[in-house]
């Protein structure tokens, strides 16, 4: 039990550094007076997608609960997350398009690329360990007694949810 809230503890408190990481970087924002370019079509496909893979994580916390399995869900959850990065390559695509590039744009063009691409490598983090939820559901690991993996990734991808929400809604407004 011990062992358990540590573990649950640690996740918080990584979130925590990420949470400071980005308010940090949002913080220039104000500090330099930036505007941003218009914000790619696929930023909002991104949105869409990943609160659908959030929503869908719920319903496997719930089935998990009542000792149903949860392979399906998590496994969609951790497809949509590919969806999710690939959405982001073809919002960095639209942005090269219109001649918005990391390496010779703005300030402002680099700060937007290394936001998202941030939130994108914390992200990929978020896949293995739904990679490593799906193995283990797939493997009938989990039950209502003994699922906290699920409740791990699942904090975590919440966050993440959370975290491109705002990052999609700071960059589209200001």
């Amino acid at each position: 039990m011990r062992k358990r809230q540590a573990i649950i503890q640690l996740l918080w408190i990584g979130i925590g550094s990420i949470c400071m990481f980005f308010a940090g970087l949002s913080s220039l924002i104000f500090v330099d007076k930036m505007q941003f370019p218009e914000s790619p079509s696929w930023f909002l496909y991104s949105t869409i997608i990943i609160i659908s893979s959030s929503i869908l994580l719920i319903a496997a916390k719930d089935q998990i609960k009542k000792d149903k399995p949860v392979f399906i869900l998590i496994f969609s959850v951790f497809v949509l997350g590919l969806f999710f990065a690939y959405s982001q390559f073809k919002g960095w695509d639209q942005l090269v398009n219109q001649g918005f590039n990391f390496a010779f744009g703005t300030k402002e063009v680099s700060l937007l690329y290394v936001l998202t691409g941030a939130h994108l490598a914390h992200l990929f983090a978020g896949l293995i360990s739904l990679l490593v939820v799906t193995i283990k559901a797939k493997n009938n690991r989990y039950n209502a007694k003994n699922y906290l993996g699920i409740r791990l990734a699942s904090t975590y991808w919440h966050f993440l949810t959370i975290l491109w929400i705002y990052l999609f809604l700071f960059l589209k407004y200001l």
